[in-house]
């Protein structure tokens, strides 16, 4: 369970800045400069979107050119810089919180009245810096320190950053009351900022884990994680997605009980893409021990059921290994789909178990086809045959391996239709699942046809680009994003009843999302480890994978650079080297990059339709979970 709070995320002052700095994306495009007076928010990962974005980032008002724009951070700014603004021919578009407004006004008033305004929060800090702009000689409380310099004989007016810690906001009040007992004293604490500290340190009594998302230069951000992790040791300070799977928290997928805060200077979507990631490996993990469990006993059944025919119990029993330790993506899907369209249908495990075993016996042919050894882990069906055959002394090893694997293969294939066959469905549901379990198999080996016939009837790259180009794309389309994606979330989609407009609506999220998640797949093939992959590393190397990048580094690489691809993509016996040196190629001709960025378009495809459908807001958030989990993997 993820436990979160509404407030999660920007504040209204920030965010109203930043929709008011949105508005501007078209004056930038139309050539007017754009100036940003300080930051936004406290939020390395935001401005740099800003700079990207053609606006222009100062604290000067010296290097402000006439006839642009200027908006005004949230934090606010000293008088002087509004004054000096104002005398330029600039639009001002003034953006500070209101809160921050009121404590200018407040200052200036009482300063003019004669009164030293005693500021407590950070000397440093933006507003602070601010705030110190709309007062004479003002005095600063950040330590206890600072006292000394608070003239006892002047009144005093007491003003706090709106971000200030609660504790120390209470301890300088009293400190500043017992030097100056008439003392004016105004509560400028934002009381959002404080709800929400309140709030988090409850969900951290309650919790296995805390990640708190924010900046470590936003002083709320840190004020978050130091105030949780005094209650919850295992408390996570992140940016973002990618920097919470780059800490590589090896119980970060066993915790059941998460919290999980944004700060007032972080986008709500950040926090929502890791909510939505970590509800996603929730509910693929709780779905794996069901389809497991469930699989484990229709697989053991079997072996039983087989018991005194020569040779098929170790042929199932070779299946059934073969079967376990998959991530169950697939199942997980169907199971997805069913709770997409039917809240109270719970009729998913036994065609997530079919669907799986589907999954395994065309792996085993797979596994033949790409001369893989390992699979999961383990050796594949063909080699522990052939192996095994060697030490009896068998010349003819390999031919029976391969032929041995093949048949359990189709026994793997076959067992799969007959558990959807005995499913407990009524019909019109089993002849629909029936209908779309075939179109998902056509599919698969359409895709599989091209895949083993384009390597060996090429289409030339530098001739033919845009065909070559075309044929890949094709073939994850049937390969991978039906049988992945696609095919289990309609079949799924069909156990809860669902009519035809959802089923075209979970199929068009799933097409372009499954092809991101080849191009990934693709990428993890070239650069990631033996250990990541499960198999060898240079396995795709070897097999002469076509793919989107190889298509991509080989029309713009150098004629040096297609010379090394002719000679080592496809190289049996390749070595480390030489996969070291195909991706150099890939890195360097831009291919990475272009992959990378390929999979970024297609998967934003699939959360704008998300987005725009009439899901339930916990759907939503396990699809959009789905999408970060596919495309920013690292295994």
């Amino acid at each position: 369970m993820i436990i979160t709070i509404k407030e999660s995320g920007f504040c209204h002052g920030v965010q109203s800045a930043i929709s008011k700095a949105n508005a501007n994306f078209a004056n930038i495009e139309n050539g007017q400069k754009v100036y940003l007076f300080g930051d936004l928010a406290n939020n390395s990962r935001i401005m740099s979107k800003y700079h990207a974005k053609g606006f222009l980032v100062t604290d000067n008002t010296n290097d402000i050119q006439p006839g642009s724009k200027v908006i005004i951070r949230a934090h606010g700014v000293p008088k002087a810089v509004c004054q000096s603004l104002e005398s330029k021919c600039v639009t001002i578009e003034d953006c500070t919180c209101v809160k921050v407004k009121n404590i200018h006004r407040i200052v200036e008033r009482e300063s003019e009245k004669g009164s030293t305004i005693v500021i407590i929060g950070k000397k440093d800090h933006p507003e602070v810096i601010g705030t110190c702009g709309w007062c004479k000689n003002p005095v600063v409380l950040e330590t206890e320190a600072d006292l000394e310099c608070i003239d006892p004989n002047s009144p005093i007016c007491v003003v706090g950053q709106t971000t200030c810690k609660r504790d120390w906001w209470n301890k300088a009040c009293a400190l500043v009351l017992q030097k100056c007992p008439d003392a004016n004293i105004y509560n400028t604490l934002c009381s959002v900022l404080t709800d929400k500290l309140e709030k988090a340190a409850d969900i951290a009594r309650t919790t296995q884990a805390m990640i708190i998302v924010g900046d470590k230069k936003s002083a709320n951000s840190v004020e978050l994680y130091n105030t949780c992790s005094k209650i919850c040791s295992n408390t996570i300070f992140v940016s973002c997605l990618d920097e919470l799977l780059a800490m590589k928290i090896k119980d970060l997928y066993t915790w059941t009980n998460i919290g999980l805060i944004g700060s007032a200077s972080t986008p709500a979507e950040l926090v929502e893409e890791i909510h939505g990631y970590l509800a996603f490996t929730m509910f693929l993990a709780e779905s794996k021990k069901e389809i497991e469990n469930y699989s484990s006993c229709k697989m053991e059944s079997n072996i039983a059921k087989s018991t005194g025919k020569p040779f098929i119990p170790e042929a199932v029993q070779d299946l059934y290994e073969q079967n376990r330790g998959g991530k169950c993506i697939r199942g997980a899907m169907i199971r997805l789909g069913e709770k997409i369209a039917s809240d109270i249908s719970n009729y998913f495990l036994p065609v997530a178990s079919a669907y799986e075993l589907f999954q395994t016996a065309i792996l085993i042919h797979d596994d033949i086809i790409d001369r893989s050894e390992t699979r999961r882990s383990k050796k594949t069906i063909h080699t522990k045959s052939c192996q095994d055959q060697l030490t009896k002394g068998n010349k003819d090893a390999m031919h029976f391996g391969i032929s041995r694997a093949l048949c359990v293969g189709d026994y793997g294939l076959f067992l799969a239709n007959n558990m959807l066959a005995h499913a407990p469905l009524c019909d019109t549901t089993k002849v629909r699942l029936f209908q779309q379990f075939s179109e998902i198999q056509l599919h698969t080996l359409e895709g599989e046809i091209m895949d083993v016939t384009l390597p060996v009837e090429q289409i030339n790259i530098d001739e033919n680009y845009s065909g070559y180009m075309e044929a890949v794309t094709e073939i994850y389309q049937s390969k991978t994003a039906w049988y992945t994606l696609a095919g289990p979330l309609i079949m799924g989609a069909i156990c809860g009843g669902a009519q035809e407009k959802l089923t075209n609506q979970l199929r068009d999220i799933a097409l372009p999302l499954g092809i991101a998640f080849q191009i990934k797949d693709d990428l993890l093939g070239m650069y990631a480890s033996d250990e990541v992959l499960g198999k060898p590393a240079i396995s795709d190397l070897e097999e002469q994978k076509q793919t989107l990048i190889y298509g991509y580094a080989y029309k713009h690489g150098t004629n040096q650079q297609k010379a090394k691809l002719n000679e080592l993509y496809g190289k049996l016996g390749a070595t480390l080297e030489d996969l070291k040196i195909v991706r150099d190629i890939f890195t360097e001709t831009g291919a990475k990059k272009f992959a990378e960025d390929k999979i970024a378009e297609l998967s934003q495809c699939s959360l704008q339709l998300i987005d725009n459908s009439q899901f339930g807001h916990q759907y939503k958030l396990l699809l959009q979970g789905l999408v970060s989990y596919l495309t920013v993997r690292e295994f």
